[in-house]
């Protein structure tokens, strides 16, 4: 567990455990009411949502019911939004979990939080939380990274996997910077190892410096304190200090005087294959209270240290054992992490002089993940000291907590800033060019470990990108203020652990799970204070302006009937020749085209906003705009001219065709600007939300949603308002002019006209 170095344990599991047939389907008896028999195992209940798969149970039936009194109505109203729905989908959902009814989308169209893990247990069940409150209780779709290809620990996986990954994976942070809008679905993580690139949001609980890199490089955020006080270091089980209290400090343990205790006292353990071959009489044919059979022909329990029911585990005396043979290099034996977890063993055993050594088959000498598990199984089933590093809280060690067994601290020196700044590097922990100070170091760093405080992080940009996220559905989204808020402590954890381990019967799948969602139902209420931001949970509702939109399109139909009647109306007349010479009937008709065109656009603009009656009421009312007023201005300029010229005793020529042309002229360059709109910056239907503080039966806060024509830039409508606003400004300019023009039929409906 440290910097950036990967860590990929063996998982202990990684298929659903709880075995089904057609004629034997205990599904629903072991893990819940809704777990079907599915390809020979149980199906995980909880795929729907699990806080309601528990509300809606005999034992929590009157949970925050209606009929309990002394629970709030908000609290009421959450129980019923639960069980009235299921959870929200996310990317890993396929179209049949949507078909069956299991999740439904997204209607708020948050961005999608991808939450890291990593290979320990409270580490997962972190993740868990912050999965099942996004997905139940806000709408947020979330999945898990596991941050290895083809490891899933998904809650909401439908065959309960719960599968170990990697941890203090710096490059799924890095991903997720990178990914545009902060999208992880962008990656697309297929079977293949080499095409696999892991991508997160959030991660839940960090103990050591692992991500200073991330942090420096600003791919995350600073580190803030999550409340959880954790421990990692020495661990001895206890009833080996009953035997002999002095093992449990360095005062009995390190010196020459003690070398032959401790390699009397911690054997080495033996694999299963091992046992049979160099152990036992019979090769574990026959039963002898240790292993009731030989390890599986294909080799998969060869390495196995300890197995159910099946091998008990031994420990044994070695060569390295012998103190009478090798009196001044005898050793005990103690274990020690893989390649890549931070242990300071070697540095400790050789400056204060403990005769322990590791002897695992990693190139350190330390186990696997699943081997230490093992071992210490192991020394509960015989009863064999065992010491070595752990950690807590975790499963291991909740498992043996209130036992003989307990995995009980060991006292080294003390800590000091001294002794933490003389560490040795864990990258050469593991490196076969590593000299002797790279893995022995320096004295002044052999004292033991601190207690750490857990920390949490984010992604940098996580929170920018909903605040400018271009959709603004999707800016209301509560995934930062929920990360921030988030806190647990030991004791919690502890709960859920303790649950986990008592239940006994699908340990690596499903149990956890369970656990996990019974300690979230009791504490609801206080997730909801403490976690949920205020008028969260949200849903939108349709703004309810349908009086205002049935009227204006009431108005904008009328008026294009006119419009079309009146041009009807007129072309008869001209056919009939009712019509004088001086009508000039082809200004007459661009007038009244452009009246069309603009009840055309008022008419999209009452309808709902798509991208195609966006385009077309720009068009019809730029246009429209254009060819009803200009024709008209040019005119009525002229007609002016014609009277001021005349005052003055002046010849005027008025050419009616470049009149025409002019004002066909200005409209196309309107249509112009309008294309150049259309091609450059498409207008579209954007959302207009309101976030009221009004609540429905569900206790969910309403967001009145309305649409609205938008382009990416506002200068084309600024340039458009402002060019309408010309346009007015001039005819107001004439119109005052034609004060001491003659009262002919021109002048007269101009006037009216800009009135």
């Amino acid at each position: 567990i440290t910097g950036a170095i990967m860590i990929i344990p063996l998982s202990p599991r990684a298929e659903g455990a709880v075995a089904c047939n057609e004629t034997h389907n205990p599904c629903e008896d072991l893990l819940w009411k809704g777990s079907r028999c599915r390809d020979g195992f149980c199906t995980n209940p909880f795929q729907g949502g699990c806080l309601r798969a528990i509300l809606d149970s005999e034992e929590y039936n009157g949970k925050y019911s209606s009929d309990d009194t002394g629970t709030m109505e908000s609290m009421k109203s959450l129980r019923r939004r639960l069980l009235s729905r299921p959870r929200v989908c996310n990317s890993e959902d396929g179209s049949d979990v949507v078909e069956q009814g299991l999740c439904v989308e997204s209607e708020n169209e948050y961005t999608e939080v991808r939450i890291y893990s990593q290979d320990w247990e409270s580490s997962m069940v972190m993740a868990w939380i912050m999965q099942i409150l996004y997905s139940e209780l806000l709408g947020v779709p979330s999945t898990i990274e596991s941050g290895v290809a083809n490891k899933n620990a998904n809650f909401y996986d439908e065959s309960n996997r719960m599968e170990y990954g990697s941890s203090y994976d710096a490059s799924a942070i890095e991903n997720a910077l990178n990914a545009k809008g902060g999208d992880c679905t962008m990656y697309k993580n297929g079977v293949d190892e080499q095409e696999y690139a892991p991508c997160a949001h959030l991660v839940m609980e960090i103990w050591f410096d692992g991500y200073d890199r991330s942090v420096e490089s600003g791919a995350a955020e600073a580190l803030k304190l999550v409340g959880m006080v954790a421990f990692q270091g020495w661990h001895i089980t206890k009833f080996s200090i009953k035997r002999d209290p002095s093992l449990s400090n360095h005062f009995g343990l390190s010196g020459e005087e003690n070398r032959r205790k401790l390699a009397e006292t911690f054997k080495r353990p033996t694999t299963w294959r091992d046992y049979c071959t160099l152990v036992s009489t019979k090769n574990c044919s026959v039963y002898d209270g240790v292993a009731k059979r030989a390890p599986a022909e294909d080799g998969s329990e060869d390495n196995k240290y300890f197995s159910s029911g099946l091998y008990t585990g031994y420990f044994r005396v070695t060569e390295k054992n012998d103190c009478d043979a090798n009196p001044t290099t005898c050793t005990g034996h103690v274990l020690d992490y893989p390649c890549g977890w931070t242990s300071y063993i070697k540095q400790q055993t050789w400056h204060n002089k403990i005769a322990l050594e590791s002897d695992g088959n990693e190139t350190n000498g330390g186990y696997t993940y699943g081997e230490l598990v093992d071992i210490w199984y192991a020394a509960n089933a015989t009863k064999s000291d065992v010491i070595g590093l752990w950690f807590s809280p975790d499963a291991t060690f909740s498992t043996f907590a209130r036992s003989d067994s307990a995995l009980t601290q060991v006292l080294l020196p003390t800590t000091s800033q001294e002794c933490l700044d003389n560490r040795v590097d864990m990258a050469k922990r593991c490196d076969p060019d590593a000299t002797e100070i790279d893995l022995y170091g320096d004295s002044k760093g052999a004292c033991g470990e601190n207690h750490v405080t857990t920390r949490k992080m984010a992604v940098e940009n996580m929170q920018s990108n909903i605040n400018t996220h271009a959709n603004p559905k999707s800016r209301m989204s509560p995934a930062y203020d929920v990360y921030e808020a988030f806190s647990f402590t030991s004791v919690e954890i502890n709960d859920i652990m303790g649950d986990w381990i008592s239940r006994g019967v699908d340990k690596y799948g499903f149990d956890l799970r369970l656990a996990t969602c019974k300690w979230m139902t009791e504490n609801l209420d206080h997730i909801m204070k403490s976690f949920v931001p205020p008028s969260h949970p949200r849903i939108l509702v349709p703004s309810n302006n349908s009086a205002l939109t049935i009227a204006a399109f009431v108005f904008s139909a009328i008026a294009i009937l006119l419009t079309i009647g009146t041009m009807g109306g007129i072309l008869f007349k001209h056919q009939k020749g009712s019509f004088g010479r001086a009508t000039q009937i082809e200004f007459l008709l661009l007038l009244l085209a452009g009246l069309f065109m603009v009840s055309v656009g008022s008419l999209l603009l009452a309808i709902e906003p798509s991208t195609g009656t966006c385009v077309g009421s720009i068009w019809m009312i730029n246009v429209g705009y254009t060819t009803q007023l200009v024709p008209t201005l040019i005119r009525v300029s002229t007609i002016i001219k014609i009277v001021k010229d005349s005052m003055k005793m002046k010849i005027v020529m008025v050419d009616k065709k470049k009149m025409f042309r002019r004002s066909i002229g200005i409209s196309g360059l309107a249509a112009i600007y309008c294309l150049f709109w259309t091609i450059f910056d498409t207008p579209h239907s954007e959302n207009s939300l309101e976030v009221t503080g009004d609540q429905n039966e569900f206790g969910e806060t309403i967001v009145k949603l309305s649409h609205y024509c938008d382009s990416d830039s506002d200068v084309w409508f600024y340039a458009s308002f402002t060019y309408q606003a010309i346009l007015l400004l001039c005819a107001s300019a004439l119109a005052y002019e034609m004060r001491q023009v003659p009262n002919v039929c021109d002048v007269r409906c101009f006037r009216n006209f800009v009135r």
